[in-house]
């Protein structure tokens, strides 16, 4: 990305990273060569932060452009990292943003009272909806990837404290017309790695402290989803960030002549893009499965597709031009003089893009993801690892959507809530507080025997509840009395 060469009058920390972003999104530098101000980022966002509370509506006939939605995503970026008078970022207070706590057994614990005693960080899960606990891994089957250091990556959630307060019931949702997370609810996926001392004196990750295995170390953030639903965009914004020296392309337009990355050797790297091919020894993108040990095997990653985005894409060129657009003003508003360094520190992170739907009254998904816009084939390379490769179309396309289902306004069976699909991390929350929740069944329900099958299921063929996770089991409770939901089954922590 051409316009990114703005890095350069920053510190030579920040320079020592600019080859990489540079080569990472060469590939698409044309797109942008004359867009420097079609997609502006306000200084008010870093000079006086603020949540926005819903996406612009910039275009013509009064509905949001492209740009609009990642301005709304850059504006809450910027939020989210600003510190407040105790020197913790904004997604750092507990009070806001709890973070998502879990047992020794890996069932939910209460991350909703007043202090954080159980653990907090993951290094691999399955994939969510398959029997699995709290979902706080990579995306997709279990993926555990380690650093050129040999340093395992982390994963931890914070979500919006209102979430603590929303009911689980589907009769209760009723009362109260609730149908989709209310407006304001925020989730948040961290990706971290160990830093060594000369990482973390180059001051160029965004940091957060943490005692593993009873030894303090200093964590830093590799990268970063965030999502964000609105009153107009109930589906929410799927917006992810990482580090600029996390990983190249898998096919640069270039040589890449061993440029260093954290999650690819040298020798690996210069072999690109042959070596990307699965059957070469590099075996990039094939990290190891359900590891727990904190140092491993290095892996080899390259991004599949930069910025989510192919050149056949519908409006991709449209998409392309307001992402790198966004990088790159950011980037020069982060390194002006007087930039706090706190703040200095995001010009080393990137966005790699957004994805929302066009109609919320229409579902997400089908082949060719008629309704999805932004970037189709969203990925981030050290959260969802193994599934960058988005085929758009087959019936299941691996991005935001493909693993979090969105059901439109307009449809019979439309709560997001007790689907347990779009959010993934409701059901932790709500059983960890020790409260039930209701989760849709695909099959009416119409007799207390018929609940008994449809909702617990036996061991060899799972019902609903425990179908849904792991730590589920039926509690005995079902209704068809939501219209929005369908009939649903009671389900209960183990």
């Amino acid at each position: 990305m051409n316009t990114l060469k703005k890095l350069l009058v920053s510190s030579l920390v920040f320079s020592s990273f600019l080859p990489q972003m540079v080569v990472a999104n060469q590939a698409y530098a044309s797109s942008v060569s004359a867009a420097a101000s079609a997609c502006p980022v306000d200084p008010n966002w870093l000079k006086t932060p603020s949540l926005p509370t819903e996406v612009k509506k910039s275009g013509s006939d009064g509905s949001s452009n492209f740009c609009d939605f990642y301005q709304f995503s850059t504006q809450t970026f910027l939020y989210l990292m600003s510190q407040n008078n105790s020197g913790l970022r904004n997604f750092q207070v507990q009070t806001n943003y709890p973070v998502l706590e879990f047992n020794a057994d890996g069932t939910p614990a209460n991350s909703c009272d007043s202090s954080i005693t159980g653990p907090t960080l993951r290094t691999n899960l399955l994939k969510a909806g398959a029997g699995t606990s709290v979902t706080t891994g990579q995306a997709g089957g279990g993926a555990t990837i380690y650093a050129q250091d040999g340093n395992v990556v982390y994963y931890d959630v914070r979500f919006s404290k209102a979430l603590c307060g929303l009911t689980g019931s589907a009769v209760e949702m009723q009362k109260q017309n609730i149908t989709n997370f209310p407006a304001g609810t925020m989730e948040l996926k961290f990706g971290w790695k160990v830093l060594s001392d000369a990482e973390i004196a180059s001051n160029a990750f965004v940091t957060q402290k943490q005692n593993i295995a009873g030894k303090n170390v200093t964590l830093g953030l590799a990268g970063m989803h965030m999502v964000t639903a609105t009153k107009d965009h109930p589906e929410f914004i799927w917006t992810t960030y990482e580090h600029i020296n996390n990983t190249p392309d898998c096919t640069p337009p270039d040589a890449q002549n061993g440029n260093a990355w954290t999650f690819a050797s040298a020798s690996c790297t210069a072999a690109l893009p042959g070596s990307a091919d699965a059957s070469n020894a590099c075996k990039f993108n094939q990290p190891p499965k359900n590891q727990t040990a904190a140092t491993g095997t290095p892996t080899n990653i390259c991004r599949v597709h930069p910025y989510g985005t192919a050149s056949g894409d519908p409006k991709a060129a449209q998409n392309l031009t307001d992402v790198t657009t966004q990088n790159s003003e950011l980037v020069s508003l982060l390194t002006q003089s007087g930039t706090p360094a706190a703040m200095k520190v995001l010009a080393n992170y990137f966005t790699v893009g957004a994805l929302w739907v066009s109609d919320i009254s229409q579902s997400s998904g089908g082949v060719g993801v008629p309704n999805e816009r932004g970037s189709l084939r969203l990925a981030n390379s050290v959260a969802e690892t193994d599934y960058q490769h988005v085929n758009l179309n087959n019936t299941f396309a691996s991005n935001c959507f493909g693993c979090h289902n969105y059901s439109g306004t307009g449809q019979s069976v439309s709560n997001n809530i007790t689907s347990q699909a779009l959010s993934h991390t409701f059901k932790d929350i709500k059983i960890g507080q020790g409260e039930n929740i209701d989760v849709t069944s695909t099959t009416l329900i119409g007799s207390n025997s018929a609940a008994a099958t449809i909702c617990q299921g036996t061991t060899a063929k799972p019902g609903v509840c425990p179908g849904t996770a792991s730590y589920l089991k039926w509690n005995g409770n079902w209704t068809n009395a939501n219209s929005s939901a369908g009939s649903v089954c009671g389900c209960t922590g183990i």
